[in-house]
């Protein structure tokens, strides 16, 4: 027969039950403090509460921004749109503003060491009578110059095609007698004033130094048939083209004239002659004949024929 099982006393069910309830808040606590635990180490839930300080921070320092100002991000845009802005009108500015190195009044580079040589404006302009003892002695351009200028005084001996090369050997001067060579049609002036325009055709020359050796001796000579013993003498720049519309080849071109007009700069200086720039009148500032000057890109048009005039009217020497 087996032993009768000891019945649980009083005390012993009610440890029980505060033991079984311990238990259980225990394994509620453990629930709980997991959950927290997962939900405390999430990464999205730290970065919210490293947030939630810092502005609790700022907020506390007067830091942070008041609905009416801009953020610095806003800011820092608008600097930077401001700036590129300045940067793209200074830009502009620039594009238009013409080169330096005397460009804008149509010196070649190299030429400010001859500066001493260029005529200057005087303060009033002469009457055509000033050009009553010059003759006048060049090319295509001093033909359109006398045809289309309204000058009413001077000499003029002047042929298309005309060149250095060529002055002493083919006959281009209509007279009574016949056409003459320039040197023969001289003998029948009686002159004191030399203006000589030469070079535009010489353009394609291989070499610029025999352009103005030959420039030389071809003035030497014409001061010999002056009727004073010490003529004054000018010499026109060559006249910038406008190369969009030559036709006559790469050669007529602006590097070109520059090219001849630094020669013929070096001449005048080594020779005490004058020279007339008349291209800081005919030029775009860019080393270029001003756009619808010529309709073929090298023969003035009138207007820039009477704006040749003007100019030699007010650049001459005044002690002349």
């Amino acid at each position: 027969m087996e032993p009768k099982k000891k019945r649980s006393t009083r005390h012993q069910r009610r440890s029980s039950l505060i033991i079984n309830v311990l238990t259980l808040i225990v394994l509620v606590l453990v629930v709980f403090e997991g959950k927290s635990l997962i939900s405390l180490f999430s990464r999205q839930n730290i970065q919210e509460r490293i947030r939630q300080e810092e502005e609790e921070v700022f907020r506390e320092a007067n830091l942070l921004p008041t609905e009416t100002e801009a953020p610095p991000e806003t800011e820092s845009k608008a600097q930077t749109t401001e700036k590129e802005s300045v940067l793209r009108e200074t830009e502009t500015e620039a594009a238009t503003e013409p080169p330096e190195s005397g460009r804008e009044n149509g010196i070649p580079d190299g030429g400010d060491a001859y500066m001493d040589i260029v005529v200057p404006e005087q303060a009033s302009a002469v009457d055509d009578t000033y050009f009553s003892d010059a003759v006048f002695i060049g090319d295509s351009r001093m033909e359109g110059f006398r045809n289309f200028s309204g000058i009413t005084k001077g000499s003029f001996l002047t042929a298309v095609g005309m060149e250095l090369e060529n002055f002493y050997t083919t006959p281009q001067i209509p007279t009574a007698q016949g056409t003459m060579l320039v040197m023969d049609a001289l003998k029948n002036i009686n002159f004191t004033k030399i203006y000589m325009m030469l070079g535009t055709n010489e353009l394609g020359a291989y070499n610029m130094e025999d352009v103005k050796e030959s420039y030389r001796k071809v003035l030497e000579d014409i001061k010999t048939r002056s009727s004073s013993a010490d003529p004054i003498v000018y010499v026109f720049s060559v006249v910038y083209v406008e190369e969009s519309l030559v036709q006559t080849g790469d050669y007529v071109n602006n590097a070109n004239v520059d090219a001849v007009n630094l020669k013929i700069m070096e001449m005048c200086k080594e020779e005490g002659y004058h020279y007339i720039n008349l291209n800081e009148v005919l030029s775009d500032g860019y080393h270029s004949l001003i756009p619808g000057a010529s309709e073929d890109g090298i023969h003035l048009e009138q207007p820039y024929c009477q704006k040749w005039l003007q100019y030699t009217k007010t650049h001459y020497l005044s002690t002349v």
